[in-house]
């Protein structure tokens, strides 16, 4: 028993030194209202803020991982009430829509999936470097701490998603929703975020449409087959 610890808590040492454990260091973010990335649009009671997270430098700094290139857009909105009656705002009220289609956004955890790491190919690096370390019994500990990486990926992308409530006169609310996104699509021109909002007194409903920031998605990988030019 004493030995497999030991063992363990080798394998696990060897991996943060030759830098193949997995890992998920995500930064807290924050929309800048007054930034020049911020797109802006104001209805009634209700201002609505988006900021992209397509950008592989951006969504790293933020989730570790560039969701772009796994086909989810992330996008940070804040809701402002400048009104003086609470609105009733929900996600599956929430739609990234094109000229033709309109999405609905993913679940957090589902969009996490994307972030998740891979514990196989690690183990079997690990036994590589280690030569006295078997494929099998690194991946027993490779395995364990990569489940451990990946809730705690499930815990951030949930605890930084936009959810559902009542938005109250001078409040905001404000998170992340993560939409599907073409992985052949080189930019945000042409999309736009459409949400809705209940008054909770006079039952009306207003409706927001955001253009999105006309961002570029940067190192996006492709596939050589698909873009090959057809004579």
């Amino acid at each position: 028993m004493k030995g497999k610890a030991l063992i363990k808590g080798f394998l696990l040492a060897a991996a943060f030194v030759f830098g193949g454990c997995a890992s998920y260091s995500p930064s807290l973010v924050k929309l800048d209202t007054m930034g020049a990335g911020a797109s802006k649009k104001g209805q009634g009671d209700l201002t609505v803020y988006v900021d992209e997270y397509a950008t592989e430098e951006k969504c790293k700094r933020a989730f570790d991982t560039d969701l772009a290139d796994e086909g989810v857009l992330a996008m940070l909105l804040l809701m402002e009430n400048n009104g003086t009656y609470p609105y009733d705002v929900k996600v599956t009220d929430v739609s990234m829509c094109d000229d033709i289609t309109c999405f609905k956004a993913l679940a957090p955890e589902e969009a996490a999936g994307k972030a998740k790491r891979n514990a196989v190919g690690r183990a079997i690096g690990w036994s590589m470097i280690v030569p006295i370390i078997s494929i099998p019994v690194a991946a027993v500990a490779s395995v364990s701490h990569t489940r451990s990486v990946n809730n705690q990926i499930v815990h951030d992308f949930c605890a930084k998603g936009f959810t559902s409530g009542i938005v109250m006169p001078s409040r905001e609310l404000s998170g992340f929703l993560f939409f599907p996104l073409d992985k052949g699509r080189k930019d945000l021109l042409g999309l736009r975020l459409v949400m809705s909002a209940k008054n909770t007194a006079t039952g009306e409903v207003t409706t927001i449409a955001v253009p999105l920031p006309n961002a570029a998605i940067k190192g996006r990988k492709t596939d050589p087959e698909k873009d090959k030019k057809v004579p």
